[in-house]
């Protein structure tokens, strides 16, 4: 069946059938004129062809004639052009489909499967698609990443200091080649990856607040930049309860006091003699930081009761040690001797006890750092580590604070309005916000400009999560004090359009579920048609083709 992809309604489409008919009357009259007793039948019948046929062609082209068939194409693949051509063709031998199509010469194609082969497609492309095709066409895709592409990349949007950050990916590596994530010229994680399609998981304590920036590096080359915000940790009171006073717990207390905690240091000077230090007054203590001996003390046990958080160091004897914490606490760590050395390297200068913590879920363990914490009705906490105060004297403030914010973070109490989300985010992608401990448990939040409403789980009426789309790239403040950074999709922009073509294939697939029934009486009752067109280039050569024909014709006369 042929047709015309010709709009008739157009008043320029007029002009154009217009300048049809004049055309052909004005080769008619030239015909005419140029006709004369000297020239033979034969001469004139060539003449009135060649130009009959331009007029065709002519015609054809403002026209556009389409040849529709209700013969479908069955399986195709549409390449993104971020696909080489060689990948291309192995796909299509593997996958055994005959037609290949770009996005541009996809129109007018019928067909009942679409393979999508990796993800940079125009903007365009997809809405364009969803209108053409019907809902029973199948959508599957293949991902392509060239070398050294991020394929999928996440951290926490929102962390508090002192916290582990967690950035975790997959990547298609080129070579072996280490990830790295730094923050200036400090590196704070590095991962090896071997040649081929590798996952990545670097981790570090964050130490600053607010909106924060690190860097992403493969091998020695910049890759990304992420973004986080981070906030700060609420003010504690800490309570030192020691039978003797040592450098290691004063540099500790003072380091704590200087950051806007409040800090009692009691030690034991004699028997019935006691030193306190009281630093930014001190009221009822959140957090306990005592020596094993201290396990059975009634303070400790009336603060863990209470879901305060007791922290042990100056571990001396390990497993003697430990032992002692579980009998009075009722706890289940375990230890397991690794080695007969004194002490064991950790990172730089800093050593531990020659013990590791035995695998268990009764308990978790601080990254980098041989702390386990056990969640009872408050926490309790185990260092193995020896001395930190050296690193101090060092001139390594530095590590020194990563070490104490990274544990004091893991054993802190319950924080009030907390908020996770999973970056990246981008404009126009629904994300998931959890929120918990709310103050007054509100119904809605400020996110930018919009309003977000909260939905609170009917087990746990402090936690409650909400679906948000950002409409703009940028900082978005939150009603508590936070913000969340939306992505421009420059950054990650690979890993932004997989987001885009994943998006396109889910929302078919849910149409699809949605609409099953419909869709096989639908397909029962349609006829799909398959379209095509004479490429420009035939009419190209057909132009020139018959213009010459004309320019020869008299001179062979």
């Amino acid at each position: 069946m042929i047709a015309f992809d010709f709009n008739w309604s157009e008043p320029l489409n007029l002009v154009l059938i217009l300048f049809l008919i004049l055309l052909g009357s004005a080769q008619i009259w030239l015909l005419m004129r140029s006709s004369g007793p000297d020239l033979s039948h034969q001469k004139i019948g060539i003449r009135i062809f060649l130009n009959l046929l331009l007029w065709l062609i002519v015609a054809g082209f403002v026209l556009q004639p389409v040849f529709r068939s209700s013969i479908l194409s069955g399986k195709v693949i549409v390449a993104g052009k971020d696909v080489p051509s060689a990948e291309i063709k192995k796909i299509q031998d593997s996958l055994q489909i005959r037609e290949v199509f770009s996005e541009s010469n996809l129109k007018g194609k019928s067909f009942d499967t679409l393979t999508l082969i990796g993800q940079d497609f125009s903007p365009s492309f997809f809405a364009d698609l969803s209108q053409k095709i019907t809902a029973s066409v199948i959508i599957n895709r293949i991902p392509y990443f060239a070398d050294d592409q991020i394929q999928a990349i996440s951290w926490n949007g929102i962390i508090r200091k002192g916290q582990v950050q967690r950035i975790t990916g997959s990547v298609n590596s080129a070579d072996s080649q280490w990830v790295k994530v730094k923050f200036g010229n400090q590196t704070l994680d590095s991962s090896r990856l071997e040649k081929g399609i590798q996952s990545f998981n670097l981790s570090f304590p964050v130490f600053t607040e607010k909106r924060t920036k690190v860097e992403m590096f493969l091998g020695e080359h910049q890759h990304e930049t992420i973004q986080f915000f981070a906030r700060p940790l609420p003010p504690l009171t800490f309570q030192f309860i020691l039978d003797n006073p040592d450098f290691e717990n004063r540099s500790l207390a003072t380091w704590l006091g200087n950051r806007g905690n409040a800090v009692e240091l009691s030690t034991n000077l004699s028997k019935d003699i006691r030193s306190k230090l009281t630093l930014n007054k001190a009221g009822i203590a959140d957090v306990i930081i005592t020596s094993p001996q201290n396990a059975s003390n009634i303070q400790v046990k009336k603060a863990l009761a209470g879901g305060k958080s007791i922290l042990f160091i100056n571990l001396t004897n390990g497993s003697t040690d430990v032992a002692t914490i579980n009998k009075a606490l009722g706890t289940r760590f375990q230890i397991n001797k690794i080695s007969n050395e004194e002490g064991l390297p950790v990172i730089g200068e800093l050593t531990k006890l020659p013990f590791d913590f035995a695998s268990s879920n009764a308990y978790l363990t601080v990254p980098k750092y041989p702390v386990a914490i056990e969640k009872t009705t408050g926490k309790v906490a185990i260092s193995l580590l020896n001395e930190t105060f050296p690193t101090l004297l060092n001139g390594d403030s530095i590590s020194y604070g990563n070490i104490w914010t990274s544990v004091i973070a893991a054993i802190h109490p319950a924080y009030e309005s907390n908020v996770e989300v999973t970056s990246p985010l981008y404009r126009g992608f629904k994300t998931d916000l959890k929120f918990n401990n709310l103050i007054n448990n509100p119904v809605s939040m400020i996110l930018g400009v919009d309003t977000v409403h909260l939905n609170y789980s009917a087990i746990n009426k402090q936690s409650a999560d909400a679906g948000y789309i950002p409409s703009e790239s940028s900082w978005l403040k939150l009603s508590d004090d936070s913000e969340i950074n939306v992505t421009d999709s420059l950054d990650f922009n690979d890993n932004y359009k997989n987001k885009i073509v994943d998006q396109f294939v889910k929302t078919r697939l849910t149409l699809q579920s949605e609409l099953s029934d419909v869709i096989k009486v639908s397909d029962q009752m349609s006829q799909h048609l398959n379209e095509s067109r004479i490429p420009d280039w035939i009419w190209f050569l057909t132009f020139v083709l018959c213009f010459t024909a004309l320019w020869l014709e008299p001179k062979f006369s």
